[in-house]
């Protein structure tokens, strides 16, 4: 119990300080999973709108 109690207050630390390393890892994953999110969602609206106009 006091392991997870230890590792708990360690995390809030982490938190609540100015250069936060758990902060930096969501911000770089927030920012992948927006590029990902960007470059195939690209093609896929293309595909849509190109499927879109051939039904015109």
């Amino acid at each position: 119990m006091e392991k997870i109690k230890a590792a708990v207050q360690t995390f809030v630390e982490d938190i609540n300080s100015e250069d936060s390393a758990t902060i930096e890892v969501f911000g770089q994953t927030t920012n992948w999973l927006f590029s990902l999110i960007l470059f195939l969602g690209v093609p896929f609206l293309t595909f849509v709108i190109f499927q879109f106009i051939t039904l015109i």
